[in-house]
C-alpha cells in the first residue's frame, strides 16, 4: 500500500479520523465504500486484529519451522453519544415497529442465521469504513482550496460484513452513550477511494441536542410511557405513595442496558468461508445466533432507605428462596408486591426535537419477563458521598426493542 499523503502524519487523533457504516440483511459483496453513512457522535474508536497461529510438531527436531495460521479475527469498538437527530446503531425501523415486527431475531432486524431465507434475508451485517486524514488540519476538509497539499487525501479502510457482538447504553445525568462492538474476518484498504470529497462527510465541527436524563418521561406525573419495576419505585421514589403511577421517580441516577450476542458456526471442512476475494461476503454464511441473547439492565440511584425486600428474612423463615415461588414485600401504602418473580417490565422512553424541529421518540423496551438478579450498595463514605443502590435485572427471552420514531402531531 502506498500512502497518499505528500507529508506524513506526526500522529493520529480524533480530528483526523471518521467512521462510516453500511448495514444490510443480506449476503452481498461490498461495491463502493463511499456509499456509506457517516456515524455521528463518535467519541472513541478502537480496532484490534487477532492473527493466531500454532507451530506444527516436527518429530526429531527441537526447532519448529512450520506454522499453521487459524482464521483471523478483527474487532471494532466504537463509543458515541446520541443526540436528537441521530439514531441508535441497531434499531427497529418505523414500519416494522408499527407492524409489530419488533423481535430482535426477526428477519428484518438482527435475524438469526447467515444462510439466506426464502426472502434472501440473513444476519444483519455491517461494513465499517474508517477514514484517516492528515493531522495538520483542524478537522476533515478544512484545508484551503488549491493551496494545501493533502487537503483531499484520505486513507480508507473497510472492515467488511461485520456482526454485532455487543451493544450497551449508559443513560446518565448529562448524556446517553452507546458502545458498540463488532467483529469480522476481512478488511481491505480502499486504494481506489482515497479522495475525501468522494465521501459524504458532514459539516464540522458537529453539533446537536445531546439526549440527557431529563429527556425521559420518568419524571412526568402523567402520560409517562416509561415503565420500571415496583421495587425500583419503592426505593427511589421520594414520594410516599409509590404504588401510584403518577408519582415522580427522583432518585434514579443512571440506567445501563447491555446486550451480548454470541454466535456459533457450522463446520465447513476444508473451506474458510469468506477467504476468497470474490466471495468474502460469505464469511457469515454458516453462522447463527446462540440463544438466548443476554439482555441485562442495571438501575442505580441514591438510596433514601434500605430496601425492604429483605423483610421476609426476619424471624425463623428459611433464607433460601426459589424464584418459582412467590414472596411479597410490603409497600408504603400496605400493598404487597411480588418481587421474586420473572415478570418485571422495563421500558424507557425519551423525547426531543431534532434539527428539523420534529419531535422524536427513542424507545428501549426490554419486555415484561425481566427478573431481579442482584442488589448492590456502595458509597456513603466519610467524604459526604451518598449511599447508592444498584438493582440488576436480566431476561432469558431475548427481549429487546430499540427504536426511534417521529411523533405525529
Amino acid at each position: 500500500m502506498t500512502l497518499p499523503f505528500d507529508k506524513l502524519n506526526d500522529r493520529i487523533f480524533y480530528a483526523c479520523q471518521a467512521v462510516f457504516f453500511k448495514e444490510r440483511n443480506a449476503l452481498t459483496q461490498i461495491v463502493d465504500p463511499t456509499d456509506s453513512e457517516y456515524l455521528t457522535g463518535v467519541q472513541s474508536l478502537g480496532t484490534s486484529s487477532d492473527i493466531s497461529a500454532r507451530s506444527l510438531l516436527d518429530v526429531g527436531r527441537f526447532q519448529r519451522g512450520r506454522v499453521l495460521y487459524n482464521k483471523p479475527s478483527h474487532e471494532i469498538t466504537i463509543e458515541r453519544v446520541l443526540d436528537a437527530s441521530s439514531k441508535p446503531f441497531y434499531y427497529v425501523l418505523e414500519a416494522d415497529y408499527n407492524a409489530n415486527r419488533t423481535h430482535i431475531l426477526h428477519a428484518n432486524n438482527l435475524g438469526c442465521q447467515g444462510l439466506p431465507d426464502n426472502n434472501s434475508k440473513s444476519l444483519r451485517n455491517y461494513d465499517i469504513t474508517i477514514l484517516y486524514t492528515p493531522d495538520r488540519f483542524k478537522y476533515m476538509g478544512s484545508g484551503s482550496s488549491g493551496s494545501d497539499l493533502d487537503k483531499d487525501d484520505v486513507i480508507s479502510i473497510t472492515y467488511t460484513n461485520c456482526l454485532i457482538n455487543s451493544l450497551s447504553y449508559n443513560i446518565g445525568l448529562d448524556r446517553i452513550t452507546e458502545s458498540i462492538t463488532l467483529s469480522t474476518r476481512n478488511l481491505r484498504y480502499n486504494n481506489d477511494y482515497s479522495t475525501l470529497s468522494s465521501y459524504n462527510i458532514p459539516n464540522f465541527p458537529e453539533s446537536g441536542k445531546i439526549l440527557k436524563r431529563n429527556n425521559f418521561d420518568l419524571l412526568k406525573k402523567t402520560g409517562s410511557e416509561s415503565i420500571l419495576p415496583l421495587e425500583v419505585k419503592e426505593i427511589f421514589d421520594y414520594d410516599n405513595a409509590v404504588i401510584e403511577s403518577e408519582k415522580k421517580i427522583l432518585g434514579v441516577q443512571s440506567v445501563s442496558i447491555n446486550i451480548d450476542i454470541a454466535y456459533n458456526e457450522l463446520q465447513d471442512v476444508g473451506n474458510w468461508r469468506g477467504s476468497e476475494d470474490e466471495k468474502e461476503y460469505e464469511q457469515n454464511k454458516w453462522t447463527y445466533v446462540s440463544l438466548p441473547i443476554n439482555v441485562t439492565c442495571d438501575i442505580t440511584g441514591v438510596a433514601k432507605q434500605t430496601l425492604p425486600l429483605y423483610n421476609f428474612l426476619t424471624g425463623n423463615e428459611n433464607k433460601f428462596r426459589n424464584v418459582d415461588n412467590v414472596f411479597s414485600s410490603a409497600l408504603a401504602d400496605g400493598t404487597n408486591v411480588n418481587w421474586q418473580t420473572q415478570d418485571k417490565e422495563i421500558k424507557l422512553v425519551a423525547r426531543e426535537l431534532d434539527s428539523f424541529n420534529v419531535e422524536n421518540k427513542f424507545i428501549w423496551d426490554l419486555g415484561n419477563k425481566n427478573y431481579l438478579t442482584n442488589i448492590g450498595y456502595s458509597g456513603g463514605d466519610t467524604g459526604g458521598g451518598n449511599v447508592e443502590v444498584t438493582l440488576s435485572y436480566t431476561n432469558a427471552e431475548s427481549d429487546i426493542i430499540i427504536a426511534k420514531l417521529p411523533i405525529t402531531p
